[in-house]
């Protein structure tokens, strides 16, 4: 029934003007403030993301939007460069001193957080 509408998804932050520097600036994404204050990212796939400023958020304990990437390490020295700080994990996913967990079968992840906490993720494989 839904299938032939346009669909996109949302999450929260506390800070509209630094989220939106990070998402444009460092992470290179086309971003909009509209009419209603909201942010809307613009994302490969044709796909829309919008953030919203709640007085009262809390981070995303789970990862609100992936990046599938080639070459992870080297996205992730470019995203350090830029000040980006990634996550780092124990077992049993555990990361390496840059915050990437090395999966054998192929698909490697780096975690790091948005200026509200939330967590996004850089996937290669």
């Amino acid at each position: 029934m839904l299938a032939r509408f346009p669909a996109f998804f949302t999450f929260s932050t506390h800070d509209i003007p630094a989220t939106h520097t990070f998402y444009e600036q460092t992470l290179g994404l086309e971003v909009h403030r509209n009419a209603r204050g909201f942010l809307e990212l613009y994302l490969p796939g044709n796909n829309t993301a919008v953030i919203y400023a709640k007085a009262d958020h809390k981070p995303a304990n789970y990862t609100v939007l992936n990046f599938e990437v080639q070459n992870i390490e080297r996205i992730v020295d470019d995203l350090r460069d830029k000040g980006v700080v990634f996550e780092q994990y124990g077992p049993p996913i555990a990361t390496d001193a840059k915050g990437i967990s090395w999966d054998p079968e192929g698909s490697n992840i780096a975690w790091f957080r948005d200026p509200g906490g939330n967590i996004l993720a850089l996937i290669e494989g």
